[in-house]
């Protein structure tokens, strides 16, 4: 799948939906839906390649919690969200990070956690 070609076939395919879903028959605006498609940069834009670097994994291998052994050491976003989260003087905590950082994992965890160790309120 290369990411252009896909671009310009996803293109290709609205225009044509659009023309045969909106047929303008008056004479006079009859072109000006398909020069308007037409035109760069009116309806569709060119497609971008965003490159960003990894997310950064944790230096200090300490694991909070005791009823949980994650298979992999976490991102730092996730060790300083375990932190907060985790013990008897949780924090408001608001995690904004990038899609399949583990936000998840951010709050999912301290709150299994806080289930095993208090099982008698549940």
């Amino acid at each position: 799948m290369i990411p252009s070609v896909l671009a310009e076939q996803i293109q290709s395919g609205l225009k044509d939906y659009i023309d045969t879903t909106f047929p303008i028959t008056n004479l006079v605006f009859k072109n000006s839906l398909k020069n308007m498609l037409s035109e760069p940069k009116k309806v569709f834009h060119e497609p971008y390649v965003a490159v960003r670097l990894p997310f950064r994994i944790a230096d200090n291998e300490e694991n909070p919690f005791q009823a949980i052994h994650p298979a992999y050491t976490p991102y730092v976003h996730q060790q300083k969200a375990f932190s907060r989260l985790t013990g008897e003087d949780g924090r408001s905590t608001l995690v904004a990070t990038g899609t399949g950082s583990g936000k998840t994992e951010c709050f999912l965890y301290p709150i299994l956690e806080y289930c095993y160790r208090k099982p008698q309120i549940l």
